[in-house]
């Protein structure tokens, strides 16, 4: 019997553990012309990061359609920057270029719209942080927890605002997030209640129409 601890095979030095229809050069893919997700650089490097450490987790999937990738194009920016020739690659079938469409729009999409359970995600980062692991390896910066668990969300009521004890204040509607300093925030807010009112979701839609979402 087979050890389920091993990974399946080495791909220039990296663990696979993923399910693959073939190991490809990377030379060979060739990403989305119509991809609308894009990756900056400093994604790129938590995720060769990861995959460094964890192996291959997920393959590289391409379309049979049309031959491009339709999901795994982080994923192949993270191996250029691994500096790996091949990788672990999934053939798909798409009955139509709508199916191959939406699978290359909702990969990124779907996951988007999930939600983070902040106790839950605090009591795992308390659990790395007992063990000495690295959170990066989780996908999360120092600074990027920081922000997330230590965010203070706005009061739109009529009451007066409760001052800070932090110098910045993090305010997220729907998948954005951005932040102000405390003097921004407060002027930001008294600006957006004397246009619209103290409602809140007058002042949310507000913020909204704002950020054209």
């Amino acid at each position: 019997m087979a050890d389920e601890n091993k990974a399946r095979i080495l791909a220039d030095g990296i663990e696979v553990w993923c399910a693959y229809d073939k190991l490809v050069k990377v030379e060979e893919l060739i990403p989305h012309p119509k991809n609308p997700n894009t990756h900056p650089q400093n994604q790129i490097k938590i995720l060769a990061q990861n995959i460094r450490y964890h192996g291959w987790r997920h393959p590289i999937v391409v379309s049979k359609l049309s031959g491009y990738i339709v999901a795994g194009h982080g994923r192949l920016e993270a191996a250029r920057e691994l500096g790996v020739s091949i990788v672990p690659v999934e053939y798909q079938d798409f009955a139509t270029e709508d199916n191959e469409l939406a699978v290359l729009v909702g990969d990124n999409r779907l996951a988007e719209l999930s939600s983070l359970d902040l106790n839950g995600l605090q009591d795992i980062i308390d659990g790395f942080k007992a063990s000495d692991f690295d959170t990066i390896l989780a996908g999360f910066e120092p600074t990027d927890l920081d922000a997330l668990l230590g965010e203070q969300k706005p009061d739109f009521g009529d009451e007066k605002e409760k001052e800070l004890s932090e110098s910045q204040v993090t305010i997220q509607v729907a998948n954005y997030r951005f932040r102000l300093s405390q003097d921004d925030f407060g002027v930001w807010i008294d600006k957006l209640k004397q246009e619209v009112g103290f409602d809140k979701e007058a002042v949310i839609a507000e913020i909204r129409r704002r950020l054209a979402i």
